[in-house]
């Protein structure tokens, strides 16, 4: 017992200098001012909400979602390979997939959207160390805290054509530091005056907060131009973020999409926005959450 004391003084200095750390790498709150708010008041007021609807209909299957009146009507997985590696002495997994997809949106009308889009992800998660009993130590860059879970990740490695993918470590405590996806879809859209769109998204999620980052985001059909940027809100009560893309126009926003871990997505559409646009927008939408569906857990 007589260790006790300098075990007792020793935990408390770990935790003060990482406490300390923690504080000196969080980036002032003037840098984000998006932040407060993932969808700005004017489009609230001018926009109807939808929440989301999924339906997972089972592994290696494309997901229906439904956003207001919208649809997915038909849809499949056409390819997806994957492959995860360890590095750094094992602390480091990544795993990388890539999905092929296309499905049909419809709404309350006969117009439809048919999307082919193609999903690519990297995933990296770092591995907790235990340091002192009950106190983990990992990467400086954070991240979300999460236990592995072995049926999932068995699940998920009997659809994903990834001959490397290497066995889990059960129970082991991780955080998910880093998500990579790129998007690119083409959309077509069979109303009064068939248009062709493409979709070009480039995003990030990392860092202390896990930040949403979008490196490139466009929807253009040649003519005109939607850009898309990211917003991240850290309010929830469990402390993870919410995030949201947000589709401009010439300095207003026609639509947003907001999502997060274990929450219900959410989606806005300004209501003045023509039928057809907003059919395009809601395609590109559940593209986007078509492709996280496929985003390694």
């Amino acid at each position: 017992m007589a260790g006790r004391p300098r075990l007792d003084c020793l935990r408390s200095a770990v935790l003060l200098v990482t406490a300390a750390l923690a504080a000196c790498a969080l980036p002032p709150t003037a840098e984000s001012p998006e932040s407060a708010h993932a969808v700005n008041s004017d489009l609230r007021s001018h926009a109807v909400r939808w929440e989301v609807l999924e339906q997972n209909v089972g592994a290696g299957k494309i997901h229906e979602f439904q956003l207001g009146d919208y649809a997915t009507v038909s849809g499949e997985i056409v390819a997806r390979t994957g492959k995860t590696t360890r590095t750094h002495f094992a602390l480091e997994k990544r795993r990388r997939v890539v999905t092929s997809y296309s499905f049909v949106l419809q709404g309350a009308g006969p117009s439809t959207a048919s999307v082919q889009a193609t999903q690519t992800a990297e995933v990296t998660w770092h591995e907790l160390l235990e340091f002192l009993p009950g106190l983990y130590i990992g990467p400086a860059g954070g991240g979300v805290e999460y236990s592995s879970d072995p049926e999932e990740d068995e699940a998920e490695r009997c659809w994903e054509s990834d001959d490397e993918c290497l066995d889990d470590d059960e129970g082991h405590k991780r955080v998910k530091s880093s998500i990579d996806e790129q998007l690119v879809a083409d959309i077509v859209v069979d109303a009064g005056a068939p248009a062709s769109w493409q979709l070009s998204l480039d995003a990030n999620r990392s860092g202390v907060n896990f930040g949403l980052e979008v490196r490139s985001g466009s929807l253009t059909d040649g003519n005109r131009m939607i850009t898309i940027a990211p917003a991240t809100v850290t309010e929830r009560s469990d402390s993870r973020p919410t995030w949201a893309y947000r589709f401009i126009e010439s300095g207003t926003t026609l639509a947003a999409l907001e999502f997060g871990d274990g929450v219900r997505s959410v989606a806005w559409m300004r209501q003045e926005t023509a039928e057809d646009t907003q059919l395009m927008l809601a395609a590109a939408m559940t593209a986007i959450l078509q492709g996280q569906s496929t985003t390694p857990r």
